[in-house]
């Protein structure tokens, strides 16, 4: 079984550095984050709207984050992606926005559009004129973040959410779809980004730690789906019970299940505890628990650099509930950041 706590550092030299926690040397306020865990609410949309996640919310708008993360590759990630397409098999398809039909409306590059997002934010006026706002979502649709752009959208006046200053009728047409869709990237945080007057969320994934081949993958996924099922033991009751109180009306009593350290145990019993004790000669359960734990570094690495925009402040990462405990591990490596716990929002009255 993998261990959870915090004080398996047993395995580091004599005399080694350990990173773990606020560094005792920082005299100034730590960078405070705060990991949800969350299932991918575009499975429950024939069950749940976005007004049940009203009291989720609340919740998180108590937090007061000055920073908000979510779970999407940027443009300039997915550009790498596309560049690189047979070491990146099914990247773009699977996991980036296309923003070339958009761009056609803007005239914007995605370098471009992500320069002019990143100069526009960094002069932002307190109070940014309608013009301002589109011509920023305009910008961040085509430099492939359309959740930041989202944000802009939602904190338009009603009237004021038209087709003009780079946004066409197709861009239109996207953010009012996407201010509809149920998805956390944008149900949750680009919601709760625009209530707390933040301008935007920052993308922060990064599949690249998996490179394979056509011919590969096949072989490949057979051998991960045959770790998975294991023995044919039951597994992942975690999963269904936390289900039925996300989808029976009792969504914050789910959303404790997900960030319990019995769920995330749950989870490493039935995925990583099996692939990385794979011995067949190809090892690819290996090969897919070391990427896994691979693309959550960069993930973090990322989180760091959206951090590093208000440092000492407060970050909200929202991330597949399967990412947590990954997330909040190496994250407790960085010197100034404290990891507060969900409980302190999700907890009972």
């Amino acid at each position: 079984m993998i261990m959870l706590a915090s004080c398996a550092h047993d395995g580091l030299p004599d005399g080694a550095l350990n990173f773990s926690g606020v560094d005792p040397a920082l005299t100034v306020q730590p960078t405070q984050v705060m990991v949800l865990g969350t299932v991918h609410l575009s499975r429950h949309d024939d069950t749940l709207s976005q007004n049940d996640l009203e009291p989720l919310i609340e919740r998180l708008a108590a937090y007061r984050p000055d920073v908000i993360t979510v779970e999407n590759s940027s443009g300039m990630t997915c550009h790498r992606a596309r560049a690189f397409v047979r070491e990146h098999e099914g990247y773009a398809e699977n996991y980036c926005f296309d923003g070339a039909p958009f761009r056609k409306e803007s005239g914007l590059s995605v370098a471009e559009a992500s320069f002019q997002a990143r100069q526009a934010l960094s002069d932002w006026p307190e109070a940014p004129t309608a013009a301002q706002r589109r011509a920023l979502a305009a910008a961040f649709i085509a430099s492939e973040d359309p959740d930041s752009a989202l944000v802009q959208w939602l904190r338009l006046n009603e009237a004021d959410r038209m087709a003009r200053d780079g946004l066409g009728p197709q861009s239109v047409a996207l953010l009012n779809a996407r201010s509809g869709s149920l998805n956390e990237s944008r149900s949750i945080a680009a919601r709760l980004a625009a209530r707390l007057g933040l301008e935007r969320v920052f993308p922060a994934d990064d599949h690249g730690s998996y490179f394979r081949t056509e011919d590969d993958q096949a072989a490949y996924g057979a051998r991960i789906e045959t770790l998975w099922r294991g023995d044919g033991e039951p597994c992942g009751a975690h999963v269904e019970a936390a289900k039925a109180k996300l989808t029976g009306g009792d969504l914050l009593g789910a959303y404790r299940d997900y960030n319990s350290v019995d769920y995330q145990r749950g989870q490493m019993e039935c995925d990583w505890t099996r692939t990385m004790n794979d011995s067949e000669p190809d090892r690819y359960g290996r090969q897919y628990t070391m990427g896994w734990q691979a693309r959550n570094l960069r993930m973090v690495s990322l989180i760091m650099d959206a951090a590093k925009t208000d440092p000492g402040g407060r970050v909200l990462s929202i991330v597949g509930v399967s990412h947590k405990p990954y997330f909040e591990a190496y994250l407790d490596q960085m010197h100034d950041v404290e990891i507060v716990s969900t409980d302190t929002v999700l907890k009972s009255p």
